[in-house]
């Protein structure tokens, strides 16, 4: 081919394709969580307390920053997902949400966009003095637990999505978040509470007992890992799944 016929169909292409370079799929690191924002948004806009309320944009970015993140009310959970209600956003590290996601799958991606929607619903009011600082950050993984434990997912999937929900919840964080986030197996616990799996609501008062280690969390932690079925999730009463505000009105 001579260059000058090579230079024509370069420039045939340019001009006549291209949509064929806009409708170029995005990568995998920002589909999984796109998939698994719609199903939560449907929880979102079922649900009473949320469904008026515009569901966040959530965006997967190298390094959660911007304006609209200034005053963010759980900074410390910044190294994987940072909740901006000013913005109405949830910014999710690209980097961590991938090592993530390759040890706990699908629940990984699901744990990290419910908890930021827990954070925007559930910011941190001003703490009673008895109160332990975490209270707060237990209540949004609680919330963050009545959005996973309402995902409309077969039966058949819910068992490893939610289990790994659970997981990606207790390891996702450093030991220097508990102060904000709770220890691990308090952020475990708190999310399976939201399900429906124990018998704390996502109140203060409950949150507040379970971050003061109150809680007796030694069977709980004894059953983790594939032993916790789905026969857990969602057997406590008043009903399941539990909604948004189980526990507690939200602002």
């Amino acid at each position: 081919m001579t260059r000058a016929r090579l230079l024509t169909c370069v420039l045939a292409l340019a001009v006549c394709a291209p949509w064929r370079l806009l409708a170029q799929p995005a990568s995998r690191g920002d589909q999984a969580p796109l998939q698994v924002s719609e199903n939560l948004r449907r929880v979102w806009r079922q649900d009473p307390l949320t469904a008026g309320r515009p569901f966040p944009a959530v965006r997967v970015v190298e390094a959660p920053s911007g304006e609209g993140c200034a005053s963010a009310p759980f900074p410390a959970s910044g190294t994987l997902v940072l909740a901006c209600p000013a913005s109405n956003e949830i910014l999710v590290r690209r980097g961590k949400l991938a090592a993530l996601r390759g040890v706990f799958g699908e629940g990984a991606e699901a744990f990290v966009v419910a908890f930021g929607l827990g954070q925007i619903l559930r910011p941190p009011a001003p703490p009673a003095p008895s109160a332990p600082p975490a209270t707060a950050g237990l209540r949004a993984a609680c919330v963050a637990g009545t959005f996973l434990g309402a995902l409309p997912i077969s039966e058949a999937d819910r068992r490893l999505v939610l289990n790994n929900a659970l997981s990606a919840g207790e390891q996702a964080f450093a030991s220097s978040a508990a102060p904000q986030l709770g220890t691990g197996p308090q952020r475990a616990y708190a999310l399976l509470s939201g399900m429906g799996g124990t018998k704390l609501d996502c109140g203060a008062a409950a949150m507040a007992r379970l971050a003061s280690g109150s809680e007796n969390l030694e069977a709980f932690l004894a059953t983790r890992g594939t032993s916790v079925g789905i026969d857990v999730f969602c057997r406590t009463p008043p009903t399941c799944p539990r909604q948004v505000g189980f526990g507690a009105a939200l602002p």
